[in-house]
């Protein structure tokens, strides 16, 4: 039942993204794109310390940690292939997301880049990743703009375990 359930969302959220038709927030005003200003990396690059992390994570699934502890395999293409894989595997999508957001109020970054008001949830993420991820399907078309404050986020900053 839970499968079925999941897989009808997945097939409703894949239509509505393509059409652009999820939810009235999508009506919402197009955000303004701002220049963030440039960093000076420090350490190992955001995809070193990504990968980094999630080597760290004894709990999260192996096959997930495989698959989708990569910036390219977290994008609003292949987001909901990972929730609906990863998200009955323990603990794995709460500590992919720790690795990936660090934790870090990322809201100045994603309003630059044009977030959604009603996305910002994702981007606020001192509290981990919101546990209602279908209430959030419409931000599908922001997804990459979230990841890329993550991203952002790790060029001069350590991961959240630590490595710089």
């Amino acid at each position: 039942m839970i499968v079925s359930s999941t897989l009808s969302l997945l097939l409703l959220a894949s239509v509505a993204h393509s059409q652009n038709q999820m939810f009235p927030l999508l009506f919402q005003q197009p955000q303004t794109q701002e220049q963030l200003p440039e960093k000076t990396p420090r350490g190992h690059t955001p995809h070193e310390k990504l990968k980094m992390c999630c080597a760290k994570l004894d709990q999260a699934d192996a096959d997930c940690k495989s698959r989708f502890c990569d910036w390219n395999a977290l994008s609003s293409n292949s987001i909901l292939i990972f929730l609906s894989t990863c998200v009955t595997r323990g603990p794995t999508v709460g500590q992919m997301w720790d690795c990936a957001s660090s934790r870090g109020d990322h809201r100045q970054c994603c309003k630059a880049k044009g977030v959604l008001p009603g996305c910002m949830a994702y981007c606020e993420t001192t509290n981990g990743v919101p546990p209602d991820y279908f209430r959030y399907l419409f931000c599908l078309n922001d997804f990459n703009k979230v990841r890329d404050c993550f991203f952002y986020h790790l060029i001069d900053q350590p991961n959240i375990k630590g490595d710089l």
